[in-house]
């Protein structure tokens, strides 16, 4: 028997009628008052990159568009009370390393990939320098589960790393600007903002628990039923599963951070999700799907409607 959420994540108009939805819900949110034309094409881009990610890795073992739309309708619903060029260049960039790191699955040869995923980072950093802590982690995933570190890749991975600042260091030198580099990279070791929630808001804690809850929901899911998957398909749900485990940590460590870490969460929490609700039939699992389209919009109505997501929790 066919539940709504399974006539849902078959349907070929899912995607186009999320995407209207939210298209809709950006111009509420202030497409054009708050000139965010540049995150909302980076975020359809993204979705995009998304659809792409489970067509070639064959993610669902249906035919569904789901995966794509989780993603837009959670990015959609964060950037309702937050939204910058920064913060969905950022994602994007994250996109485009998960979408680069699942192409190297057990090939080591795939030295341009992890070149290209160093070099993406590197040049991210200059927009956001703590997204240069992605970079360790996408070392660790390329030698368990991926299989797919090797020497030279090591070597392309440190070119990657400093090509951005070989070419922006003559320009500072030449501006008579010899501090930036050290300027520019004190963020990484400043301790003040562990666990400092003086900027941390309602919208983020919401969020946060929201993903947390559905990660959990879909992990356990995965755990159940994982042997109906293939292993390659195994192994790169591991990818997101370790992403999601160790961000969703950072989160409430790091607070100040929230809005970046966040958005990277939903990157990675959106197949598991996807997953869930693609691949079960049950009564309750029908349940949940109706009740998560409840609270996403509910929380979208609040978050358009009152400046509530956007207050702090320590004012």
């Amino acid at each position: 028997m066919k539940r709504f959420q399974n006539k849902v994540a078959e349907s070929s108009l899912s995607l186009p009628v999320s995407v209207i939805i939210c298209i809709l819900i950006w111009f509420a949110a202030g497409l054009v008052s708050r000139k965010i034309w540049v995150p909302f094409l980076l975020t359809g881009f993204t979705t995009y990159l998304i659809a792409e990610m489970n067509n070639r890795n064959s993610l669902l073992r249906i035919r569904s568009r789901m995966m794509s739309c989780v993603y837009i309708v959670f990015a959609t619903l964060q950037a309702i009370f937050v939204a910058n060029w920064q913060l969905a260049a950022v994602q994007t960039i994250i996109a485009l390393c998960i979408y680069l790191l699942l192409s190297c699955y057990k090939d080591r040869t795939a030295v341009s990939s992890v070149f290209a995923i160093s070099l993406l980072l590197s040049a991210g950093s200059i927009l956001w320098v703590n997204i240069l802590y992605f970079l360790p982690i996408a070392i660790i995933l390329l030698c368990v589960p991926l299989y797919a570190i090797s020497l030279k890749a090591v070597s392309a991975t440190i070119m990657g790393l400093l090509l951005p600042y070989w070419s922006l260091i003559p320009y500072f030198v030449y501006e008579g600007n010899t501090l930036w580099l050290q300027n520019h990279f004190k963020p990484l070791y400043d301790g003040s903002v562990l666990f400092n929630y003086s900027t941390t808001t309602y919208g983020q804690v919401i969020y946060f628990s929201l993903l947390v809850l559905l990660f959990l929901i879909g992990w356990l899911h995965f755990v159940r039923t994982a042997y109906k998957d293939k292993l390659k398909t195994r192994t790169l749900y591991d990818v997101f599963i370790t992403l999601s485990l160790i961000i969703a940590a950072v989160v409430p460590i790091v607070p100040v951070h929230a809005d970046y870490t966040l958005s990277m969460l939903t990157l990675a929490v959106s197949p598991m999700v996807a997953h869930y609700f693609s691949l079960t039939e049950t009564k309750l699992t029908n349940i949940v799907f109706i009740i998560t389209i409840a609270i996403i919009a509910i929380a979208s109505g609040i978050a358009l409607s009152t400046p509530y997501f956007e207050l702090q929790i320590l004012r």
